[in-house]
Order: structure tokens, then C-alpha cells, then sequence
């Protein structure tokens, strides 16, 4: 009897725990799908943005922006990661690629607290942490944005990058570290031709009038670009997160129905054992009385 209580108990815990992860995907599901759209169409706008860069490709080459150019300093990796667990492999993942990819003796600023307590116990240097509300806000991501930049620009660092998991589809995350300033030319005119190959033929080749002026209009595009070079990261960082927590919850609630019925299994069987035990004493019994 003791054995079939554990058994009936066990099945109990589980079933409750079923019942967490099944709500947790449901939750994680609804912000999936708004957390894709959102970094899907902020691929529009950037894409629109490579159109803008496409005409400003001589400004480009010459331009002598702050924004492209190193003041010295230490180097400093955004790590964009989650503030809660329960998402699979997506944070250990993206801190084996950040390690190896980060340049010695790097200091790093995070989004979101998950991997703050390793970046701690590896002794790394942490300047700064925030954490974003969902859904994102726009607003909140400009005192990051204002600070990255101010710091660049003072020297204090000298080259920032940023490592986050690139959004591919609801079961493929990939981690990706990219440098954010100072702005690389070659990786700006490929955007930029980019956005001319978007175009059709008569579009491209159309005399565009810039004002007031190229120099000064590639200085104010630079920064929105940055910006929302950001965002967008952020954005396919939600949306990777909340894909990978909701295949995660998934896994964990088939995981729990295959353990149930494992469970029920072996208690059908114990409830068979006992009741050929007590037939058999009774049995044994009736004899031993003839």
C-alpha cells in the first residue's frame, strides 16, 4: 500500500507541474507571436533606412562622422540577454559565443540580469544593468542608447560591440556578436547597396535632392541608425527569448504526460501485484481451512 501512495503522489506532482508549464506556454506563445512581428517589422524599417544610405554612398566614403571613428578607451560588450530563466539553452549558448568572441579584458553592460551572477563569477568588469519592460517600450531604450554613446564619444570606450540571440524562426535561435561603434564602413556600404538593390531600376537612378546638406544629413542618419540598430537587436532578442521558453514549456509539458503515463503504468501494474497477493492469501487461506 505504502508503494501505491508514493506512486498516486508522484503522479499528483507531476500533474500539478503539468499544469505550470502548460500555462507558462500558453503566456510565452501570445508573447511569441507579438515579440515576432515586432522584430519582423523592424527589419522593414531598417531596410528603408538602407535605402536612405543607399543615395549618401559618397558621404560614406569620405565622411569623417565621430561615430566612425575610434577615441580610445577600453573595450565594451552590450550583452542582451533574459531577466528570467526557464528558456532552454538561449543564455548558455549566447555566453560561450560572447566569451569567445569578446576581446580580452572587455567590460561589459547588460540588458536584462540573468547571466550577471556569471559574468560576476568570471570576473569580468559589469559598468551598467538595466532591465525592459514587455512589451518594449521605445522610451526605455534611450538612456541606454545616450549612454553607449556618450561614453564612445568621451573615450572611455573605444569600441563597442554587442552580443544578443538573433531571431530565425520559432525553434532556431542563433547567438550573434556584432561590433555597434564605432560604425565600420564596409559593413554601412554593404547595407547601403543593399538598399539601392531593393529599388527598381528607375528608382535607383533617380537625382535625389539632399538638404541641407549631405555631410550634415549622413551625421543625423548615423545616429538614428545606431539607434535603431539597437532596437532591432533588442527586439530579435525578445523574440528569440520568448520562442525558446515557449518550445522549452512545450518540451516540459509532453515531458510531464510521457513521465504520468509511465507513472500510471507502473502503478496499474503494483495495483495488479497486490490484488494476485491478497487473492492468493485467500486462496491459501480456504485451503488450509478444508
Amino acid at each position: 500500500m505504502g508503494n501505491l501512495r508514493d506512486i498516486r503522489r508522484r503522479i499528483k506532482s507531476v500533474k500539478n507541474t503539468s499544469q505550470i508549464t502548460r500555462a507558462m506556454q500558453m503566456v510565452a506563445s501570445a508573447k511569441m507571436r507579438r515579440a515576432q512581428e515586432q522584430a519582423v517589422k523592424g527589419r522593414a524599417y531598417i531596410r528603408a533606412l538602407a535605402e536612405v544610405l543607399y543615395h549618401l554612398q559618397d558621404e560614406i566614403d569620405t565622411n569623417s562622422s565621430p561615430l566612425m571613428q575610434s577615441h580610445g578607451g577600453v573595450d565594451l560588450v552590450l550583452l542582451v540577454n533574459t531577466d528570467r530563466g526557464l528558456c532552454g539553452g538561449l543564455n548558455a549558448n549566447l555566453i560561450k559565443v560572447t566569451r569567445e568572441a569578446a576581446p580580452e579584458g572587455a567590460h561589459y553592460v547588460t540588458i536584462g540580469r540573468k547571466l550577471n551572477a556569471t559574468l560576476a563569477r568570471l570576473g569580468d568588469q559589469l559598468d551598467a544593468t538595466w532591465s525592459l519592460t514587455d512589451p518594449l517600450s521605445l522610451l526605455e531604450l534611450k538612456p541606454i542608447f545616450d549612454f553607449l554613446l556618450k561614453k564612445f564619444k568621451e573615450g572611455e570606450y573605444s569600441r563597442v560591440f554587442v552580443a544578443f540571440s538573433g531571431f530565425v524562426n520559432t525553434m532556431v535561435q542563433k547567438p550573434l556578436f556584432r561590433q555597434l561603434l564605432p560604425i565600420e564602413q564596409d559593413p554601412l556600404m554593404k547595407m547601403a547597396k543593399a538598399g539601392g538593390a531593393s529599388l527598381d531600376g528607375a528608382e535607383a537612378h533617380k537625382q535625389f535632392l539632399l538638404e541641407p546638406n549631405p555631410t550634415d544629413l549622413l551625421n543625423t542618419i548615423l545616429p538614428l541608425y545606431v539607434f535603431h540598430g539597437l532596437v532591432q537587436i533588442v527586439l530579435e532578442a525578445r523574440a528569440s527569448e520568448h520562442s525558446a521558453r515557449m518550445v522549452a514549456m512545450k518540451g516540459a509539458t509532453e515531458n510531464a504526460k510521457n513521465i504520468i503515463n509511465g507513472l500510471t503504468l507502473d502503478y496499474n501494474k503494483a495495483r495488479q501485484t497486490q490484488i494476485t497477493n491478497e487473492l492468493l492469501e485467500i486462496t491459501t487461506a480456504m485451503r488450509a481451512m478444508e
